[in-house]
């Protein structure tokens, strides 16, 4: 039997008010309504706001019972484990390495784009202590870690509970785990009664992000933003999906189309935290990966894994040294990528932690902590499309290591 003309022209209807409901349709509309009615913004920033706090308030419960629940349910810890730090290695090493590549590279190529004075007036941040930093790894109360959103803390505390908890009797651990996984399930219901109204958060977030931009600021230092558009492109486009290819003999379109929520979730909030929920929900139900290998690569991933900070970390104390007058030897390039590897870790371990760590660099490489201003100045439109890549990377590494898993 064919279906009715009526019944046609409904479903028709229905299927456009679903594709203009839609992530990529809300990120475009927020972008068009950032360059045609800038004075429209503050009506609606809050609706982007309310978004953002409804899916910060699932992070920690959710790290916390998904990590504990990954690492009690099955015998494979050395491999998850082993195989998840490896990937990250590779793809953070990769990243870091690129970034310095491509920044010496328009360094020689190009000459510096000065920044006007009061780009690099001088700037104050909090500094960077290596002892500080090691302390501020382990927590000290649980209660002040879950109130400051500590996300490191929340990952330390979770993975010693897990080895804890294999010591206990069977039937204690199975009462724990079983807890765990039901509160894992009431969180992604959760997750996805929010996501229900995400489209709407993305527009006004992306809306009031763009207005608010500093386009002449940024505009004015043209080098550094193409050697960063390059790597970008060049880690994003085809590093991660050729190493997805490679380990996995399947498409990575189809994969980049299964996760693209949370893609767009990282674009539109500039945090790789706030995404966990969506890359985690995405991984699970649209890409096949276990809730075993999402739950522990993933916290890691948004808190220790940064592709694309390292990346564009790499490119901004090149062009800092070209501006400052400063030639890099191979040792200090090399000490440049084993700190931008190394600094996601030190981001996440102590407050401010992004102009702390760049102050302790520009510190290392003789540079000015004036320039720690120019670093506020471009990530406010850096931070959102770095955020992309490094949750990208995440999916991309947390797929790989479910397929080991599986294998092995």
């Amino acid at each position: 039997m064919y279906p009715t003309a009526p019944r046609m022209r409904l479903d028709t209807t229905r299927g456009l008010l679903r594709t203009l409901y839609s992530m990529p349709v809300a990120l475009a509309a927020g972008v068009l309504l950032a360059f045609l009615a800038l004075s429209g913004a503050p009506y609606v920033a809050w609706l982007g706001e309310i978004f953002l706090s409804l899916l910060k308030v699932l992070i920690l419960p959710l790290i916390l019972v998904s990590i504990y629940g990954s690492l009690t349910a099955g015998p494979n810890l050395r491999l998850l484990g082993g195989r998840t730090l490896l990937y990250y290695l590779l793809t953070s090493a990769f990243a870091a390495s690129l970034g310095a590549l491509l920044g010496i590279t328009f360094a020689r190529l190009s000459s510096p784009d000065q920044p006007p004075p009061e780009l690099i007036d001088a700037a104050g941040g909090p500094e960077f202590s290596p002892d500080g930093f090691i302390q501020n790894l382990f927590p000290s109360n649980l209660f002040d870690s879950l109130a400051q959103g500590n996300i490191l803390h929340i990952v330390f505390i979770a993975i010693f509970a897990a080895l804890a908890s294999r010591y206990l009797a069977g039937d204690r651990r199975r009462f724990l785990l079983d807890g765990a996984m039901a509160a894992n399930d009431l969180l992604m219901q959760m997750l996805r009664a929010i996501l229900a109204v995400a489209p709407v958060g993305i527009l006004s977030l992306v809306y009031a992000g763009l207005v608010d931009m500093p386009w002449d600021e940024v505009f004015q230092l043209r080098s550094f933003a193409w050697a960063v558009a390059i790597a970008a492109s060049v880690h994003a486009l085809l590093f991660l999906p050729g190493l997805y290819l490679v380990k996995t003999g399947r498409s990575p379109l189809r994969f980049a189309g299964a996760v693209k929520p949370a893609l767009m979730t990282a674009f539109s909030t500039a945090s790789s935290a706030a995404t966990y929920p969506v890359s985690k929900r995405v991984l699970e139900e649209n890409a096949g990966v276990s809730s075993r290998t999402t739950g522990f690569t993933l916290p890691l991933g948004a808190t220790l894994n940064m592709d694309g900070f390292a990346l564009y970390h790499a490119i901004l104390l090149i062009f800092m040294a070209q501006l400052a007058g400063v030639e890099l030897s191979p040792l200090q390039a090399l000490l440049l990528v084993l700190l931008t590897m190394g600094s996601s870790a030190g981001t996440a371990g102590i407050p401010s932690g992004g102009i702390a760590m760049m102050a302790f660099m520009l510190d290392l490489m003789g540079l000015p902590q004036t320039y720690v201003a120019l670093y506020l100045i471009v990530d406010r439109f850096f931070d959102y499309p770095i955020t992309a890549i490094n949750v990208w990377g995440d999916l991309t590494v947390a797929s790989l290591v479910d397929q080991d898993l599986r294998k092995g």
